[in-house]
C-alpha cells in the first residue's frame, strides 16, 4: 500500500463509523450523549462506541499517516461547514424572506393558496426542513470526527501537526 492509499482507506473506515443516520437515535442511549449533563463533555465521548472504534482503527498508525488523517476530517469539517452555510441561506434565509414579502404584499392570495393546496405547502415546508436538517447532522458527525481525533492526538501526546488543523472558520 502506498502512503495515499492507506490514508483513504483510513479516511474511509474512520467515517463508516460516524453515519449520518445514526445521529439522532445515538443522540438517546450513548454515553457521550449522557454526557452533555453537567460540566465533563469528555468523559462520556470517550466512552462512545464510535470514539472506541477510532480509537482501535487508529492504534498503531505512525504519526506521519495520523497527522495527514486529521488533516483530511478538519478539511472536510471546514468544507461541511461552508456547505451548510450555503443550504442555511439557499433553504432558509431567501425563501422565509420570500414568503415574508409575499405575507406581507398579498397575505389574502398566500392564505389561500395555502388552503386550497395543502399538499404543496406540506412538501415547501418539508424540503426546507429536512434538506437542512440533514446538512446539520452531517456537519455535526464531521466536527464529531475531528473531536474524536483531537482526543486521540491528546491521548497519544502528540502536538497538534499543522495550522491547518487549528484553524477555525
Amino acid at each position: 500500500m502506498t502512503d495515499n492509499t492507506q490514508l483513504w482507506a483510513l479516511w474511509k473506515q474512520l467515517k463508516s463509523f460516524f453515519p449520518v443516520w445514526s445521529l439522532i437515535p445515538s443522540s438517546f442511549w450513548t454515553p457521550g450523549a449522557w454526557g452533555y449533563i453537567g460540566v465533563d463533555f469528555l468523559s462520556g465521548f470517550r466512552k462512545n462506541p464510535s470514539t472506541i472504534k477510532a480509537f482501535a482503527l487508529l492504534d498503531g498508525v505512525d504519526d506521519a499517516t495520523f497527522d495527514a488523517l486529521s488533516a483530511l476530517a478538519n478539511l472536510n469539517a471546514r468544507r461541511q461547514d461552508q456547505m451548510l452555510r450555503a443550504i442555511i441561506l439557499g433553504y432558509l434565509t431567501i425563501p422565509l424572506s420570500i414568503m415574508a414579502l409575499l405575507a406581507e404584499l398579498a397575505g389574502d392570495s398566500v392564505m389561500t393558496f395555502a388552503k386550497t393546496r395543502p399538499d404543496v405547502v406540506i412538501q415547501i415546508v418539508s424540503v426546507a426542513t429536512v434538506g437542512p436538517a440533514m446538512f446539520m447532522m452531517g456537519h455535526w458527525r464531521s466536527r464529531q470526527i475531528v473531536s474524536v481525533l483531537d482526543l486521540i492526538r491528546i491521548e497519544r501526546g502528540q502536538a497538534p501537526f499543522t495550522a491547518l488543523e487549528l484553524r477555525e472558520e
